[in-house]
């Protein structure tokens, strides 16, 4: 008898097991751990595109090359978008991923044109209209940083065009704190 339920208790955990692994394979759980992944290769390329950034006006800071700054900040900004652009397409491209998560990667593509664009379109208008040699600005989300090279202070009348500047771009009237509007400038 003893002999019969050590059996039963066996083919039961053979059992348990069995719809462990399938419950764990399943195509939900794929999709899952593909959207897990997918957002934390974006949380590291965000967090490495910050860190090369700080590395960047760190090590150039005290320097007298201001331009060559610029230039190492806009590109290590350039490669960071690459590479997230890069694996979105590749999520997108690939036949074996969800139409679910082929849709997420389009709209994250989508995003990231849109931030370029922002990117692009307000450091232009800010360099013609306050009259600065160069301009870097970096969006995430409602947080924007916004970093001029001039001689002297900024004044409050090129404070207000950089806001107005901002605010136009984010389809807004005025930046909000209380909204999570957050601005930063830096002068170099």
């Amino acid at each position: 008898m003893e002999v019969v339920a050590q059996q039963t208790k066996k083919h039961q955990f053979k059992g348990r097991m069995k719809n462990f692994f399938r419950t764990f394979f399943s195509k939900k759980v794929r999709k899952i751990a593909l959207m897990t992944g997918l957002l934390a290769l974006l949380v590291v390329t965000g967090y490495l595109n910050f860190t090369l950034n700080q590395n960047a006006v760190s090590i150039n800071a005290g320097s007298k090359t201001e331009t060559n700054m610029f230039i190492t900040l806009k590109e290590n900004r350039t490669d960071a978008r690459l590479a997230q652009q890069l694996v979105l397409q590749e999520i997108v491209a690939n036949a074996s991923a969800s139409a679910d998560a082929r849709r997420e990667a389009e709209a994250a593509l989508t995003n990231l044109a849109a931030t370029i664009a922002f990117e692009n379109n307000t450091e232009n208008l800010i360099a013609a209209q306050c009259g600065y040699d160069d301009v870097i600005v970096s969006r995430n989300g409602n947080k924007l940083n916004v970093i001029v090279k001039t001689n002297s202070e900024i004044g409050n009348d090129n404070l207000q065009k950089i806001m107005k500047i901002l605010a136009n771009a984010m389809d807004k009237e005025r930046l909000e704190p209380e909204n999570g509007d957050a601005l930063y400038i830096s002068i170099m």
